[in-house]
């Protein structure tokens, strides 16, 4: 699937990511519901937040929505190495998910670096 032009990047890579790891779930066990229900809400949460910062027109706002997703993907991350611990991934699943979660947040971090950019130059 090819990148769409006028989509903001670290939406459609946290969609790839999302899609990976949905892939991945059904081989949790039965008996890891939780875990397999916080992975999802922190899912849903990471593109609640991506939109919450597309749609916010105050640059301070947008930081805390970047740092917000920031957060919530060391969340994810932490999740998926529970999981790999757990033996209910494999090391290259998590390889190739944690290469997905550098790419975002180089891009989160690149994104707040401009944001406080532009700040500093208002101040």
């Amino acid at each position: 699937m090819e990148e769409p032009k006028n989509k903001f990047r670290l939406l459609y890579v946290t969609e790839k990511m999302i899609e990976y790891v949905n892939n991945v779930l059904p081989d949790f066990p039965k008996k890891e519901v939780v875990l397999k229900q916080n992975i999802e809400r922190n899912q849903y949460e990471l593109i609640e937040t991506i939109y919450a910062y597309i749609i916010n027109d105050n640059k301070r706002i947008k930081e805390k929505y970047m740092k917000e997703f920031l957060i919530k993907l060391s969340m994810c991350n932490y999740y998926m190495e529970i999981s790999y611990h757990r033996k209910y991934i494999n090391s290259h699943k998590l390889k190739c998910i944690s290469k997905m979660f550098i790419e975002l947040r180089k891009l989160a971090y690149g994104i707040i670096r401009g944001m406080q950019d532009v700040l500093s130059k208002n101040d």
